[in-house]
């Protein structure tokens, strides 16, 4: 009889601990719901949505036919900013993959890194020479370090880290709209650079943003 009673028990707590697995505290478990992914990739179009901005006066240089992220010898620090026309991505979008394009202008090999921001509003306007018109923006909470390699080649293209948790935050704005535009930020503290093509240098080698997303 005491045999049974304490396999009777021991059922019992099988039961339960089966019943509680379901159970979890701390834990977010994240079903993708993409049915498929599409890519949507986006070139800088006009001179005037790649510019840069000097640290010491915020004065604003939209002809250079170059950028240097983010360090200019006869200029110092600067911030660079590039704006991305059309972006069809319906608000609240699942974002999978953000990265931005560049090709070579100038070699350079010396490290340093880099710091990515959006602009925190749901339409992006064009540079202008207004006194700091790139640090004056708001700037996305997230942000993405990028310490690039050695750009040995010019004309050969490099790709920046995965900008997703950028571009998220920009696409979950409740303004957001598909088609609106979109601008990134190039920040830094050194005085080392690497040196991209710009609009104005070459518009077929022009920044390029690249997003790949999820689609119903």
């Amino acid at each position: 009889m005491v045999s049974r009673i304490i396999l009777l028990l021991l059922s019992i707590s099988f039961v339960n601990a089966q019943i509680a697995l379901p159970t979890f505290q701390g834990v977010h478990i994240q079903h993708s719901s993409c049915a498929s992914t599409s890519t949507l990739e986006v070139r800088i179009s006009h001179n005037n949505d790649d510019a840069e901005e000097r640290e010491n006066n915020q004065g604003m240089y939209l002809t250079s036919t170059d950028l240097e992220l983010v360090y200019n010898g006869g200029r110092g620090r600067q911030q660079v900013g590039m704006r991305f026309l059309n972006i069809t991505i319906p608000q609240g979008t699942v974002i999978k993959n953000t990265y931005i394009r560049f090709t070579v202008d100038e070699t350079t090999s010396s490290d340093v890194t880099v710091t990515f921001y959006g602009e925190d509003i749901d339409d992006a306007v064009t540079f202008s020479n207004t006194t700091a018109n790139i640090s004056s923006r708001t700037k996305t909470s997230a942000s993405v370090n990028w310490s690039p390699d050695p750009w040995t080649s010019v004309g050969a293209t490099h790709d920046s880290p995965d900008l997703t948790s950028i571009t998220q935050e920009i696409v979950n704005r409740s303004g957001w709209d598909s088609g609106n535009d979109m601008v990134f930020i190039v920040t830094g503290t050194q005085t080392t650079y690497r040196t991209a093509e710009s609009h104005n240098g070459s518009s077929s080698k022009a920044p390029l943003l690249h997003i790949e997303y999820c689609t119903p």
